[in-house]
């Protein structure tokens, strides 16, 4: 009989790989970057693989797809407890579709060529999210392996994670009642700040976007004869932006996205700046570009507890290449911010539209649309025993505590699950951090920590209280 530690090795180098290494062939890309998702039929693709892959090694298992017209397909699992655990069971939360493809990959290397270098699976979808299935199983086969106990296994796995999860609070609504009373939520899409611990996810933020659009002409105008006549939309876009943001500093102006940073997380972030340094700045910068801030507390509270805007995208802007002289009629962008939690996001968008379409330079034309408002996330405290667990499987498998994190990004939908399962507590784990190139060219899994991280959700599993 294989030892835990021996048969999860044994996995990710055989069978477990291979089944990640099929996943990333499939161009399974969300509903927001495919349109004709059903048509192609990746999403479904993806989903289906994966309940044969499980149906193979859990038998007597549940492995149901869930798939109506125009909604996106889902996967629920029921594993059934063993040796007579009679304890509270485990729900299990991941993703099978994947971002688009973006260019600037390695050479070698592409969103779905699966390819393994230096102890890393490269390729679109690895570490964000479709480990999280295969690792979960691979985990609880383990412990069935070893002989270990385990209570009854529960688990969705969308596949609109990257595009809103607009489906998955009805998809929820279905299944909790199915699902029993689970005393963890494992949501496996979240980050790590190193590779020397595990690193559960204390909070998230949330996001206020849209799209808007300044227009000054019905259309474009010779700029020889136009410029210094009709105002540049660029130019009102510029003041509208300068509203929002302080461009010098980064600072967003509105009040309403601010909040005061909660006195219980601060040791925290304290203590993961000391853990991180300087590798908290630790990015690809270009030439002598500096960071916002050089201190790592600053650091991690600005990108983690205060509000940021980026612009995702552009229309309206020809490229260099085939720009003309000609004074523009229109300027488009898609606006994005980052809210810290305890922010309201329907209160911020509000004071965000207004400020660009009050009082609008020159009266030119301002249209907002496709708005998107959504809270940030603070995970309630862990159950004392689940606390001590996942200590124990940080410190057995690293050698440090696991610590929390606090992210910049954004789930949604962690309201959802806290509605769906109110009693549970969040287990919230992942392998992303600047190295796994989420979203980017070179997207990869970091086999090592992956490894030790399907260990230690075992050793957590196995943990669970016998009876509640």
């Amino acid at each position: 009989m294989m030892t835990l530690k021996e048969y999860i090795h044994h996995a990710w180098a055989g069978e477990t790989l291979d089944a990640m290494k099929a996943f990333i062939r499939i161009p399974s890309k969300s509903s927001a970057f495919d349109a004709e998702w059903e048509k192609h039929g990746f999403l479904l693709e993806a989903v289906k693989d994966a309940a044969q892959w499980g149906k193979k090694r859990f038998p007597t298992g549940t492995f149901e797809i869930l798939s109506k017209p125009g909604v996106t397909p889902a996967l629920f699992i029921d594993l059934p407890a063993t040796n007579g655990h009679a304890g509270r069971p485990v729900f299990f939360y991941g993703h099978f579709d994947k971002q688009p493809e973006t260019i600037g990959w390695s050479e070698g290397l592409g969103p779905w060529l699966p390819v393994v270098k230096n102890d890393r699976l490269y390729g679109r979808g690895s570490a964000d999210d479709g480990y999280s299935f295969y690792t979960a199983l691979t985990a609880i086969q383990a412990l069935e392996a070893a002989g270990t106990a385990h209570p009854r296994i529960v688990g969705f796995f969308e596949t609109d994670e990257e595009s809103g999860s607009k489906d998955l609070g009805a998809y929820l609504h279905e299944i909790a009642p199915r699902c029993g009373n689970p005393c963890i939520l494992a949501i496996l899409d979240l980050g790590i700040c190193d590779h020397h611990r595990l690193w559960l996810t204390s909070s998230l933020r949330g996001v206020v976007g849209f799209k808007l659009k300044v227009e000054v002409l019905t259309h474009p105008v010779h700029s020889g004869i136009a410029s210094g006549i009709v105002p540049s939309s660029f130019a009102v876009m510029r003041e509208l932006l300068d509203r929002l943001e302080d461009p010098r500093t980064g600072r967003v102006l509105l009040p309403e996205f601010h909040v005061s940073l909660p006195e219980e997380h601060k040791k925290a972030i304290e203590r993961c700046a000391a853990i991180l340094g300087k590798d908290v700045i630790k990015f690809p910068f270009a030439g002598n570009t500096e960071p916002r801030s050089a201190d790592p507390v600053q650091a991690i509270l600005r990108n983690t507890w205060e509000p940021t805007l980026s612009i995702l995208g552009a229309d309206g802007l020809p490229s260099t290449s085939e720009a003309s002289a000609l004074l523009r009629a229109s300027t488009s962008l898609a606006l994005s911010f980052r809210i810290p939690p305890r922010v309201d996001p329907q209160a911020a968008l509000k004071a965000a539209v207004a400020a660009v379409t009050e009082n609008v330079p020159s009266h030119a034309r301002v249209t907002v649309w496709d708005c998107r408002a959504e809270g940030g996330f603070e995970a309630p405290a862990l159950a004392p025993w689940l606390e001590e667990a996942t200590h124990a499987a940080s410190k057995a498998l690293w050698g440090n505590d696991f610590e929390y994190c606090f992210e910049g990004a954004t789930i949604g939908t962690m309201k959802d699950f806290s509605s769906a399962f109110p009693n549970a507590s969040f287990l919230n784990l992942g392998v992303l951090g600047a190295e796994e190139n989420a979203h980017a060219p070179n997207e990869s899994l970091p086999l090592d920590y992956v490894r030790k991280l399907t260990e230690a959700l075992a050793d957590i599993v196995a943990a669970v209280p016998q009876k509640d």
